[in-house]
């Protein structure tokens, strides 16, 4: 069940009068906000009085939340009974949720959403403070609360506890690095993956920043990514971007991975839900799968097309790079991305030695370099090795947009739909998952594990 906050119209007499009933019918009555108080919250604070309504056609008010501001450092009588709007410390006065629709998880929902409007939209208040009785502590808790001390202040006749919410610490981005296409830390592909407010995701001068970041973070992508209005519990709505230390990609597999899988594991998202990445290459949709016990992150991409190199290609540069010869190539193709991809003998691969300075001669975003593999018990049908001229990166250890091409020439290659496979960067590496879907032939699924290596949070922000 979806919720959406918004502000409550004090000229909408019907939800007014609407709002003062649950207040009444929800706490006991030497507690309870009576008509009076809700107006004068409403009147005074208005941008702090927000309620809940059902996401459908009728958009039924079941809940609110209000406040009001202090310029006080403490929960006091005198700081829940006045409003100064120079305040900094944000005191919560009423969560309410309506009767008929309790025990589905709505005040969570509703306490959660209003937490981040504060934080993201409301930057003068630095603290949220509340009170509550024993019951409630758990819940409190379990939206981000802390009990600080045993209230001072006499509201009825039981004790109340006090919490609190620091708003500076939310504000500062959490980044998180995740292993992509490996079940183990140290291994598979790593990437940084930062979840941002759509407000400041979409700032002036953003893309600077996310550079910036990209840059001091030193990994081959940097991925941000935003929550669209548009989201529902069933699809999930991200728009998604991808940096290298030294450019924007349009496509970026390992880095869609890992920002899906820091979605599911940090619950932005239900397990079960499909997320929509919106991205330069166009939507990209994304889900979470058990195989053999084991979570994996499942990728719809777009298959991307192979095409012979325009004449005058430089092969001999090409092969210089990696230390091969132009004959020891079995085939040369290049993608619509400038990826060039090539075809070597088993033996060869594994002879190469490749060096960047000189690959950086080529004309190429990236370079493909693939092999079969021998017969071998976890079933890897080919392997390949990527490297990025073109986008500041030596080796890149699982590519993820790189199989997007190599899907298609070894399905080819081997008259199969479904491959398993390894690339085999020598630092590191990992294994790709692919299908091509039958009834889609313009799509392949990758699909592949991942691991949070480490988190922290950015100090500073667009």
């Amino acid at each position: 069940m979806t919720l959406r906050l918004s502000p409550l119209d004090a000229a909408a007499t019907a939800d007014v009068a609407r709002v003062i009933a649950m207040e009444a019918a929800s706490y006991p009555a030497d507690e309870a906000a009576d008509a009076a108080k809700i107006r004068f919250r409403l009147q005074q604070a208005p941008a702090f009085f927000r309620v809940a309504r059902l996401c459908g056609d009728d958009g039924a008010l079941v809940g609110f939340v209000n406040g009001t501001l202090s310029t006080e450092q403490t929960l006091t009588e005198h700081a829940m009974s006045t409003h100064d709007a120079r305040g900094e410390l944000l005191c919560i006065h009423s969560v309410v949720i309506d009767s008929t629709h309790r025990r589905r998880g709505l005040a969570t929902k509703m306490l959660t959403a209003y937490v981040q409007y504060v934080v993201h939209e409301c930057p003068q208040v630095r603290r949220i403070a509340l009170i509550a009785k024993t019951p409630l502590v758990a819940f409190y808790v379990q939206c981000g609360f802390r009990v600080t001390r045993l209230s001072p202040v006499c509201h009825g006749q039981d004790p109340w506890f006090e919490f609190e919410l620091d708003c500076d610490s939310l504000r500062r981005l959490p980044v998180v690095q995740v292993d992509a296409f490996s079940a183990r830390v140290f291994d598979g592909n790593p990437a940084a993956v930062v979840v941002m407010p759509a407000k400041r995701f979409h700032a002036d001068g953003v893309a600077k920043w996310m550079q910036d970041v990209a840059k001091e973070n030193n990994l081959s992508e940097t991925a941000y990514v935003a929550r669209r209005e548009d989201s529902t519990d069933a699809i999930a709505s991200y728009d998604l971007r991808w940096f290298t230390p030294a450019v924007e990609v349009s496509l970026c597999g390992h880095a869609t991975l890992a920002s899906a899988f820091v979605l599911y594991e940090d619950r932005h998202v239900a397990d079960t839900a499909v997320i929509h990445f919106h991205t330069l290459s166009g939507v990209l949709v994304c889900k979470m799968e058990t195989h053999d016990g084991a979570k994996r992150v499942q990728m719809d991409f777009p298959l991307k097309d192979l095409e012979p190199v325009p004449s005058g290609f430089d092969a001999a540069t090409l092969a210089l790079g990696l230390e091969l010869e132009p004959s020891d190539f079995l085939s040369v193709k290049i993608t619509q991305t400038n990826d060039v991809l090539v075809h070597v003998p088993t033996a060869k691969f594994a002879a190469m030695k490749p060096n960047f300075e000189t690959l950086c001669k080529t004309d190429a975003r990236g370079i493909i370099v693939t092999s079969a593999v021998e017969r071998n018990e976890k079933g890897v049908d080919f392997q390949s090795r990527f490297f990025g001229p073109g986008s500041g990166v030596p080796e890149d250890p699982v590519t993820g947009s790189a199989h997007c091409a190599l899907a298609k020439f070894w399905s080819n290659l081997l008259g199969k739909s479904t491959l398993y496979a390894h690339q085999a960067c020598p630092f590191r590496g990992g294994y790709v998952s692919i299908e091509l879907p039958r009834d889609r032939p313009d799509r392949v699924l990758l699909k592949g594990e991942a691991v949070i290596a480490l988190r922290g949070e950015l100090l500073t922000s667009p």
